[in-house]
């Protein structure tokens, strides 16, 4: 078959099925070979498959802002090894956060795929990485930090395999310059065993169905992609909708950062532009451009068609994002952004509250925002110092027919580390992990509870990177949905030593010392009181919503014993309500 014919559909199925289940194969070495617990239960990676142009044809079920980064990372590293400095065997390393990364600690490898002495592809992979250097330990500073210089080692494309063997200098630089030398040489080679897992699957796929019809097969895929993301589009009703929201701060004693997203719909077209946001900040919180348009990509196609279609160069297409240079989702180098990963839940809700506008029952409320707390020290134990990368996720927002699911994140694919794992590798100990009564948005659908963990710390010389937000500007409901809790973090909460910690801010830790983590609820979607009231007793049983709240919130009365729903007083109060 000559490449650029056509394909029959069952074909261009089977193809497209086996790319997947490459991309999620890859992935799972990936992810079982890691040292680091960030990417082994926190599953901190992702892995896509390209075409020798740099188009992304494949991803695995991972990160949208490591996904949408890549055809970035792709096509820098095609600038400085052209198909002809490239051989079989090679693996290109890269976290320039320009670049693509996004932050220094996302590590990408991007590995050629040839058949038969022909470049055809290539299979890419990121993990972050739980140190790179830098001032602080976990490489994710706020505050005092105003160039990237300071958030840790920059790799510009660089080939760390070469014909098949490891640059060992080049890896000794690397290593050389992080906290956890091992952990991170550890993550590099399982980056590189998934790479080469992805290149032996696609060469499998070439060989059995030849050069010809799997590359016509990916035209095909990218093809239908974007035929159907712009008929996505153009079923919306023309027009602009904007949506503002608010970030906390960007550390002690700053202001708040504002956020505005307009949504420009124009023919089979979708323009999502951030002008009037914040300018850029002289901290680590800022989204690289790269980054912003990752989220962008995610969100509108999330929103938009169904999980069936492929998410590729060809959905991508349609989608543009606009930022003003030197804006806070388009800032100029050398700014920071260490801390990037605490800014992506707030674009997805702010351009899901603007599409709200135009295809309500397509978006969610605001979801909760997680938190990425570093604790650093010494293990008196095994004799050495340790980094420890903690992820708490919340949950999403509520949805236009069901409630906000819980300890889900609603932007990415992170997932809560279990607290054996953390235990049996750290001097911690989980004191508590639990749903925060009372913290979800009301609403006809509830949005998920907000979510504590308490972490006592039996380190040495020890102390705490914070990084996390919504402690001021609680996630907002919509269609007259309630927002969520705000979150909070405290140091030694009860004890006359008791301390608020800000959301993003460096404290040391004493052994013993007990830090307790709540991170926000969810908003809720649509009004409370014409919530189902067995919904609400069944919150109240499950001790989601406490019997007074769900007086005050939805206007039903539960007994406080029993949990029974009071149907008789619950139609009054309703009626007196309204």
């Amino acid at each position: 078959m000559a490449i650029g014919a056509g394909v029959d559909a069952i074909t261009k199925g089977v193809v497209w099925a086996a790319l997947q289940s490459i991309a999620e194969e890859a992935g799972t070495a990936l992810r079982k070979t890691a040292y680091s617990q960030a990417v082994r239960e926190g599953r901190d990676f992702s892995v896509a498959l390209f075409d020798a142009r740099g188009q992304m044809i494949a991803q695995g079920d991972f990160s949208p802002g490591h996904l949408g980064s890549m055809p970035s990372i792709v096509g820098h590293v095609l600038r400085e090894y052209p198909a002809e400095m490239l051989e079989p065997g090679d693996a290109v390393v890269l976290n320039d956060l320009y670049m693509g990364s996004g932050h220094l600690p996302d590590f990408f490898l991007t590995t050629p795929v040839f058949h038969r002495d022909r470049l055809v592809g290539f299979v890419v992979n990121c993990a972050h990485q739980v140190d790179v250097g830098g001032a602080a330990a976990g490489s994710q500073a706020v505050e005092g930090i105003t160039e990237f210089y300071q958030e840790g080692i920059r790799v510009l494309p660089t080939r760390l395999w070469r014909g098949g063997a490891m640059n060992r200098e080049v890896m000794r630089l690397i290593t050389s310059n992080t906290r956890m030398p091992d952990i991170v040489e550890g993550d590099l080679k399982a980056m590189r065993n998934s790479g080469r897992v992805g290149e032996l699957r696609l060469l499998e796929l070439f060989d059995r169905y030849g050069m010809d019809t799997v590359l016509a097969a990916w035209e095909e895929i990218l093809a239908h992609s974007e035929r159907e993301m712009r008929a996505a589009i153009r079923a919306l009703p023309p027009g602009r909708y904007a949506a503002e929201d608010f970030y906390d701060d960007c550390g002690r004693g700053t202001e708040p950062l504002r956020v505005v997203a307009t949504v420009i719909v124009e023919g089979d077209e979708i323009t999502v532009d951030f002008d009037g946001s914040s300018g850029q900040t002289r901290s680590g919180m800022n989204s690289a451009f790269n980054y912003t348009l990752a989220y962008t990509w995610h969100t509108i196609k999330s929103a938009l068609v169904q999980q069936t279609l492929p998410q590729n160069a060809g959905t991508m297409r349609p989608i543009r994002a606009r930022a003003p240079e030197g804006s806070l989702f388009n800032p100029r180098p050398p700014a920071a952004a260490g801390a990037r990963a605490v800014m992506q839940q707030r674009i997805v809700d702010v351009i899901l509250a603007a599409l709200s506008q135009a295809v309500p029952d397509r978006v969610i409320a605001a979801s909760s925002h997680w938190a990425n707390p570093i604790f650093e020290g010494v293990d008196a134990r095994r004799g050495r110092r340790f980094v420890y990368y903690d992820i708490i996720v919340g949950g999403m927002g509520a949805r236009p027919h069901k409630d906000g699911a819980e300890a889900v994140c609603g932007s990415f694919n992170l997932e809560n580390i279990p607290v054996e794992v953390n235990e049996s590798n750290y001097p911690i100990l989980i004191e508590r992990l639990e749903l925060i009564r009372d913290s979800s948005g009301a609403g006809k659908w509830r949005g998920s509870c907000g979510l504590r963990k308490d972490i006592r710390f039996f380190g040495e010389h020890g102390s705490l990177s914070n990084l996390s937000d919504r402690h001021t500007f609680p996630p907002p409901g919509l269609f007259a949905g309630l927002p969520g809790a705000v979150g909070r973090a405290v140091l030694n909460p009860g004890t006359p030593s008791e301390q608020v910690m800000h959301s993003k801010a460096i404290y040391p830790l004493a052994h013993g010392d007990l830090v307790s983590f709540s991170v926000s609820g969810s908003g809720g979607y649509g009004d409370p009181c014409t919530r189902d009231p067995e919904l609400v007793a069944r919150d109240v049983l499950l001790d989601y919503v406490s019997p007074e709240r769900a007086r005050a919130w939805y206007g039903v009365v539960v007994d406080p014993v029993s949990c029974a729903l009071d149907r008789e007083a619950t139609a009054a109060l309703r009626a007196h309500q309204r």
